[in-house]
């Protein structure tokens, strides 16, 4: 299946793909909607839309399954959607803020509803400096009402600076740590980039295992000699026109880790992927790719694949460049870019699964 190449049903803003028995359903961020596609790529229905009444969305953020339900959140007012398999609307909640935090970001939803959330507050840098800015996981109920506090996250590495009149100026750090929060069944991944090491939670903050590779592969010396390479290469993918001076300021200024993070992909902005994902009952953790070479193409990505309780059951790989979204058994949904940036939701089939 593919979908996203043709004129007449081109896909902008991808924001999540799920596999269900019956369909494809992705979700865009442009146009609000969830579109439910046959696993022969034949479009079924459409639900959702831009907007603010029931089950439209201002800022639509992800889709998660949970169950026999999908659940969307609109980050416009906070705001979870619930629809059944169908596409039809069920119930929408909206997430109530603690007082203590000035803004959350919801992160993902756990099979009985509840929600994970960080809560985030306007850093004021007083000298420049890279920064992992602590991030504080929390959790609402089925309801949307805020129960309790987690734990604290390191959030990505980066660069922050003084500007103007109480103002700053922030980049995520070139070669940079990311970090992410998800949901396994009634468990949360919590992953840093510290080390290998991710460590799995209950909700009631205890440590239930911690995943990492059969085989730990030892630290990644940052490659100065393609440094300068990768660099340029990023810079003029950007087309940053008069912001290029100003971009190469920062990356002058921040300095470069002495090693590569152990997971993630290379990229100038916020990572455009996540390091890790949780589908199928496992946790696929992206090992840290992306190296531009001159006069080569990168490698294609590769993932640790984890069950809880077990360890490293498999590790998965794809010849080209690919965004891993859900999997389903032996399928498996990606998102790919094609050199004229359009984006191609495919379902692919898992060989050796």
């Amino acid at each position: 299946m593919s979908v996203g190449h043709t004129d007449t049903d081109p896909l902008f803003e991808v924001a999540g793909v799920v596999i269900t028995e019956r369909h494809v359903v992705i979700t865009q961020e442009s146009t609000g909607t969830l579109r439910f596609y046959t696993h022969a790529g034949v479009l079924d229905t459409v639900a959702g839309g831009l907007g603010e009444g029931p089950g439209e969305f201002a800022d639509l953020e992800w889709m998660k399954r949970a169950g026999a339900r999908l659940f969307v959140y609109d980050s416009n007012g906070h705001r979870i959607s619930k629809f059944g398999l169908d596409g039809v609307l069920q119930s929408s909640i909206m997430l109530a803020r603690p007082e203590d935090y000035p803004g959350i970001l919801t992160l993902d939803v756990f099979s009985d509803g509840w929600a994970l959330s960080y809560a985030y507050d306007l850093y004021t840098p007083t000298e420049p400096a890279v920064q992992r800015i602590p991030l504080p996981l929390i959790l609402s109920d089925e309801e949307g009402t805020f129960v309790g506090r987690l734990l604290e996250m390191a959030g990505p590495e980066t660069w922050y600076e003084p500007f103007g009149n109480a103002g700053r100026r922030q980049m995520f750090r070139f070669f940079g740590r990311a970090s992410e929060a998800l949901v396994i069944d009634s468990l949360v991944v919590v992953l840093e980039n510290d080390s290998y090491d991710i460590p799995v939670y209950g909700r009631d903050g205890v440590v239930r295992d911690t995943l990492r590779p059969a085989v730990v592969p030892e630290p990644t010396p940052l490659p100065s000699d393609q440094v300068a390479f990768i660099r340029e290469t990023l810079l003029d993918s950007w087309n940053l026109g008069d912001r290029r001076g100003a971009v190469e300021g920062l990356l002058d200024a921040m300095g470069l880790p002495e090693y590569l993070p152990p997971y993630g992909w290379l990229s100038l902005g916020y990572p455009n992927r996540p390091p890790a994902t949780a589908a199928d009952g496992l946790v696929w953790a992206l090992r840290y790719g992306g190296m531009l070479r001159e006069g080569a193409e990168p490698d294609g990505p590769e993932w640790f694949v984890f069950e809880v309780g077990v360890g490293q059951v498999a590790t998965l790989s794809s010849p080209d460049d690919v965004i891993l979204l859900d999997v389903a058994g032996d399928l498996a949904a990606v998102l790919r870019r094609t050199d004229l940036d359009e984006e191609i939701v495919e379902l692919r089939r898992i060989v050796g699964r």
